[in-house]
């Protein structure tokens, strides 16, 4: 009668766990915040454009440094004549001399190098008579504050003025910027494209895309000696025009301009076995514990008893740890997925504990005979399929976890 009441108790107590987990489950879902996209729009531009990395590795994993859309090939002609009747024209190039404090936790980094422009009689017209030099009109869009606004600042007091008529002036950039593209929903796989973002300013609207346009010079824009960051591989730079559109007019009537903007950016990428070794390798390690709970003897049940607990204590401090790189995210990256399964396989784990000691100490007051012996082989079986399952568990959930990450996000 004892037995068959605790069998009550202890299915109520799992149908309490599971309702319970449900209204968690509905209750976080309704109080979870969705995130509204910005209004502001970036399309890829038919100006020339370079681009360094490796297309064999884009094809693994789905990296790109691409931004906003790609124009149709209607719209790539039509662009393509925009491009050559705009009034305005500024070749524009960019050498990343050293790259530098990488920090993912903002996310940001610091570069200086240089930056040189060419423009025409028309441009230059246009800056006399506002009595304006060409740098104070470029904005670097993703510049952040810090101990001081990243700058242009000129090589020379004046522009040089050419034999073909062109003007030309190179200046110096230092500064810390905003990354924009990370995957960090493959961490610890991690490829981040560290980007410099050059626009001009346009105050009384003559210089949106239809009037001013940027053209990226790919022969002599890249990257210098020291433009590595030390526990990353560089996968290559690209450069190019985008066609930027402000929602807003501000303030100024009309509609919402579009304007030629260029992005310069370095992409770099984790190693994939020095994640490994530095981030997997130590949760192997304490999985392997769990796999083999139930290989200590059964009569020893204060000791299985203690590894789960253990383990559970090590999982929170080795995911606390890594978690430390990284903002705040609005999803789950794949190692918090793998945690996740870690978790769960760790839980799992300390109720079978509970349950297998349990039998155990109710097959010594039972007597000698077939019962017996029967319920002692169904614990004996628990006990050497436990480590098989949870490979297989863990394996096939935590490959569910990786192909069903988004590409290059």
């Amino acid at each position: 009668m004892a037995s068959k009441k605790q069998k009550h108790w202890n299915i109520l107590a799992v149908v309490s766990i599971l309702l319970a987990g449900l209204l968690a489950f509905s209750g976080i879902n309704m109080l979870d915040v969705g995130r509204v996209p910005s209004r502001d729009a970036l399309r890829l531009s038919s100006a020339s454009r370079a681009l360094t990395t490796d297309t064999r590795r884009m094809r693994g994993d789905g990296w790109t440094s691409l931004r906003g859309d790609k124009l149709s090939d209607q719209e790539m002609v039509l662009d393509q004549q925009r491009l050559d009747e705009a009034q305005y024209h500024v070749q524009v190039g960019i050498y990343a001399t050293s790259t530098y404090d990488l920090d993912l936790s903002i996310p940001s980094y610091s570069s200086n190098g240089y930056v040189w422009m060419r423009w025409g009689e028309e441009l230059q017209s246009y800056l006399n008579e506002r009595d304006q030099t060409i740098e104070q009109g470029i904005t670097l869009v993703n510049g952040l504050l810090s101990d001081a606004d990243p700058v242009l600042t000129p090589m020379s007091s004046a522009p040089v003025h050419n034999d073909d008529g062109s003007y030309y002036q190179l200046f110096s950039y230092i500064g810390r910027f905003y990354i924009d593209k990370a995957s960090f929903r493959h961490f610890p796989f991690v490829t981040v494209s560290l980007p410099l973002v050059l626009e001009m300013e346009d105050v009384n609207g003559a210089l949106d895309y239809p009037h001013f346009r940027f053209e990226p010079d790919i022969q002599n824009s890249g990257m210098g000696l020291f433009a590595e960051i030390i526990g990353w591989l560089n996968r290559g730079w690209s450069i190019a025009e985008y066609r930027h559109n402000y929602a807003t007019n501000f303030g100024l009537g009309g509609s919402a301009d579009d304007y030629s903007l260029v992005i310069f950016d370095i992409s770099f990428g984790t190693s994939s076995w020095s994640a490994f070794w530095r981030l997997m390798l130590p949760l192997l390690v304490v999985m392997a514990m769990v796999l083999l709970v139930f290989k200590v003897r059964a009569d020893e049940q204060d000791a299985r008893a203690g590894i789960p607990v253990t383990v559970l204590l090590t999982l929170v401090f080795l995911q606390q740890t890594y978690r430390e790189e990284l903002p705040d995210l609005p999803f789950l990256t794949f190692l918090d997925q793998v945690y996740v399964i870690a978790y769960m396989v760790t839980l799992l784990a300390f109720i079978l504990v509970i349950f297998i000691g349990r039998r155990y100490g109710e097959l010594e007051v039972m007597p000698e005979g077939d019962a017996k012996n029967r319920q002692l082989r169904r614990l004996q079986q628990l006990d050497e399929i436990w480590p098989l399952t949870v490979v297989i568990f863990s394996s096939i959930s935590i490959f569910g976890c990786w192909i069903t990450l988004p590409p290059g996000g």
